[in-house]
């Protein structure tokens, strides 16, 4: 299974819908969340339309939702194969209002660091009457490595290794 997470308008809500087993035991129960996730590029619109089915105790999830919401769905791809054909059916696992993260920073301040990764210095900006220090010098180039063809010393095959 592939584990993803979408964000997307709601587009359709089913009710339930009953299958009936085929040996005679317990039905299925389902219910289908379709997703729109139509998008435009270059003025030309690309509907996108998908299905994500809710079953068994994951189908309540969806009676705080109506169309038009904006929502964030956790789900599972699941394929099979049948007679030689692949199908894919995608499982939801979750659903939840879309809360935006926000993204951009106040002026002058940067995010925290994750943990474990060491906080970067912080410098002050150079004043605009700094006068221009011109171009940094060029340092010299690095000498060749044995093994590498301007060093020479390649190996049989000519590869700057050997097996």
């Amino acid at each position: 299974m592939i584990k993803f997470s979408a964000t997307a308008l709601i587009h359709h809500i089913s009710p339930v819908i009953d299958i009936p087993s085929r040996n005679g035991g317990q039905s299925f129960q389902k219910r289908e969340l379709i997703l729109d996730d139509t998008w435009t590029k270059d003025g030309n619109t690309y509907p996108n339309f998908v299905l994500i089915e809710f079953s068994g105790d994951k189908m309540a999830q969806l009676d705080s939702f109506a169309p038009g919401q904006r929502v964030t769905v956790e789900a599972y791809v699941n394929g099979r194969e049948y007679q030689g054909r692949y199908f894919n059916t995608i499982k939801g696992m979750s659903v939840a209002p879309y809360q935006q993260q926000q993204t951009s920073h106040p002026v002058g301040q940067r995010p925290a660091p994750a943990p474990g990764y060491p906080q970067q210095p912080q410098y002050p900006q150079q004043p605009a009457s700094y006068p221009n220090q011109g171009g940094y010098p060029q340092a010299p180039a690095p000498a060749p490595m044995p093994g590498t063809p301007q060093g020479g010393n390649l190996g049989p095959e000519g590869l700057p290794f050997r097996n």
